[in-house]
């Protein structure tokens, strides 16, 4: 019994919910990459590879395709995570905050519950409204239901080289491609909270009269989640910085792009021919001209490869394996086979951090020197300053791990099986195909480290980030130095670690009591106004350069399609043959949580960066996790020319 390992569902540790790996790229097979479409129809595939010709002869094809794609929460799997126990798992243009449509639900529909901090009996599974800026009694679900549409005219042509060199040939195809990607995102809001933010959660200056337990008025967080996720939402306050979501952006609406796709060219000699049968080699080049993946979007529309260089080789062959009495019908068999290489690609990707899915939409807090007025210890006379404080400046981990890569892939491979029927001018073709890609190889220049500000960034989590002076005034509160490097996209530590006294900071790294030289920090318990004094963090844990996840984040591809095609071909002109033919494909890609690795994500997708000195060593890196295989059907028309 055949076994295939598949890879792509991998399990790391979280507390009480289990995630799977997610790809913040999602990679397609490239338009022009399909050997059915291009091998169908009689008036095509019976006009080329002729045999004992002395003279030039040649084929051109028009096709016209329209492909839709279905299963969309398998899409939504690949980007956000497989379910776990029936609940969504852990895991600089403003001109669409506004959503296109009603907010729905469907049995197609992904959905991720969003909930603040203060929430009640909070889902486990919910992201952390905190990190988007929103109030910490805010409610509200997500919905996606991913789809992309093309529209495209592949434009193929075949010479036969025979006056230069018997059996030689050269063909060339370019489809034009109007692709359309939506994620069909809409939320519905359940609670739009009327808690704000406490006072030093965030900031240190009081909204209203001195003694307010509040530190950012409700109407200046953001409204909500589809404003924060396409960039468009931030906190206002004078005395922090909340930056916007720059890369990684969700989009409310669809979004368009076209583009002349990769250019497929080959140069093949068929090394038997009759004409009966034919058996030949190519070697292929495919020069890109589609668009370049840039990391603004996380649903982001490409067309073609990704901008890949590709060189290979290519196998044609055919059998007329039976005909009739009266030599008016006849039976064909045709198999096809192209691999390539698909040399390095400098794209921008966003990236999330090591074990961390999702953390890109996670919040950061930038930290600074010198240290003003804070010292950590368990007495004031032990306090030991901390090597940073907080510098009073947020911003989403995908603005720090957005950068520019290259990106190769080692083999593609595209196999088409056919048969074809024909019987007087038509013809009845029906096939399979099975498209395959290797697992992407990521790497990050050398040159481009320094643009990362090592040791200065750190998850906030739920972390309070100032603390003020009993003897003092509200709002002179002191920047801390606290951190949370073990928070994640659904939950902070200090609820996780003590939920009565969450306030006082006990899940944050390296905790010690807080002072500002002369007296304790304290913060407020917002429930019951009471105050204790305050941890902070000696020292804080920095995100780094090692941290990111570049091997986590590469994908592979495969999937299985059926074809079927039916043709007419004038057949009674001398010089010159026309075609028409209407074809239909339905393509199945993996699904991506079809098992897990050992349900151990440490054991297939452990990053390779083990420490800051080895970053741009990729060899280290497992087995691919993520798959990236679209399910789509097309429906095309084909017609054409033949001349000899």
């Amino acid at each position: 019994m055949r076994k295939m390992l598949k890879y792509f569902l991998c399990i790391t540790f979280m507390s009480y919910v289990t995630m799977g790996a997610v790809t913040p790229y999602y990679s397609i097979r490239s338009q022009s990459e399909n050997s059915a479409r291009e091998l169908v129809g009689a008036g095509w595939n019976t006009q080329i590879n002729l045999c004992d010709m002395n003279e030039w002869y040649a084929n051109f094809a028009v096709t016209a395709e329209y492909t839709r794609s279905f299963k969309p929460y398998n899409i939504a799997e690949t980007l956000f995570g497989c379910q776990s126990n029936g609940c969504t798992p852990c895991l600089t243009d403003c001109n669409s905050c506004t959503p296109c449509g009603p907010c729905y639900d469907s049995n197609d529909c992904y959905r991720i519950g969003i909930s603040g901090s203060n929430v009640e009996n909070r889902n486990a599974c919910d992201w952390l409204a905190d990190y988007f800026g929103l109030p910490i009694d805010y409610q509200s679900y997500v919905t996606v239901e991913p789809r992309i549409e093309n529209f495209l005219v592949d434009l193929n042509f075949y010479i036969g080289l025979d006056e230069w060199c018997k059996g030689m040939y050269f063909r060339i195809h370019a489809p034009i491609v109007r692709t359309r990607w939506d994620l069909n995102l809409r939320e519905c809001i359940q609670n739009s909270g009327e808690t704000a933010h406490p006072l030093e959660y965030f900031n240190k200056t009081v909204n209203g009269p001195v003694g307010d337990l509040y530190g950012i008025a409700q109407s200046d967080l953001v409204t909500d989640f589809r404003s924060f996720i396409n960039g468009c939402g931030i906190i206002n306050s004078s005395d922090i910085t909340f930056n916007p979501l720059c890369y990684a952006k969700m989009d409310m609406c669809e979004r368009k792009k076209t583009a002349l796709s990769d250019i497929q060219m080959a140069l093949g000699w068929n090394i038997w021919c009759d004409c009966n049968y034919h058996v030949g080699l190519n070697i292929r080049a495919v020069a890109p001209t589609g668009n370049r993946p840039l990391g603004n979007y996380l649903f982001e529309p490409i067309i073609g490869n990704g901008k890949h260089w590709e060189l290979g080789a290519g196998f044609t062959s055919h059998w007329n394996f039976w005909e009739n009495e009266c030599n008016n019908a006849y039976a064909t068999f045709f198999l096809d086979i192209n691999v390539s290489h698909l040399f390095k690609s400098q794209q921008c990707r966003t990236f999330d951090l090591c074990g961390k899915p999702l953390s890109r939409y996670m919040l950061a807090s930038k930290f600074k020197t010198p240290v003003e007025d804070l010292t950590a210890g368990d007495t004031l006379a032990n306090g030991i300053e901390p090597n940073k404080q907080f510098a009073g400046i947020y911003s989403p981990v995908a603005n720090l791990t957005h950068m520019p890569v290259d990106v190769s892939v080692g083999i593609q491979s595209d196999l088409t099986f056919m048969l074809q029927y024909i019987r007087c001018n038509w013809s009845l073709d029906l096939g399979y195909s099975f498209w395959q890609r290797n697992c992407e190889k990521i790497e990050c220049s050398c040159d481009c480290c320094p643009c990362f500000d090592e040791n200065t960034w750190a998850l906030k989590g739920d972390s309070y980030m100032y603390g003020f002076k009993e003897s003092g005034a509200r709002p002179d509160g002191d920047a801390l130095s606290a951190s949370q490097s073990e928070a994640t996209i659904c939950t902070g530590k200090n609820k996780q670690t003590d939920p009565i006294l969450w306030y006082k900071n006990p899940g944050i790294d390296n905790p010690k009591p807080s002072w500002d030289g002369t007296e304790a920090l304290f913060t407020f318990d917002l429930a019951e106004e009471n105050q204790t004094q305050v941890y902070t963090s000696l020292n804080p844990v920095f995100i780094n350069f090692c941290d990111i996840d570049f091997c986590g984040a590469r994908t592979k591809g495969r999937s299985h399609k059926l074809f079927a095609h039916i043709d007419y071909t004038w057949c009674d002109k001398e010089c010159w043959t026309p075609y028409l033919g209407l074809g239909f494909e339905a393509e199945f890609g993996q699904k991506p949580c079809d098992d897990c690795c050992n349900n151990n994500y440490s054991d297939c997708c452990t990053p390779c960066q083990t420490s800051c000195t080895n970053y741009c060593d990729n060899n280290c890196c497992n087995d691919c996790c993520n798959i990236c295989a679209l399910s789509q059907w097309g429906i095309w028309l084909k017609g054409g020319l033949a001349f000899n």
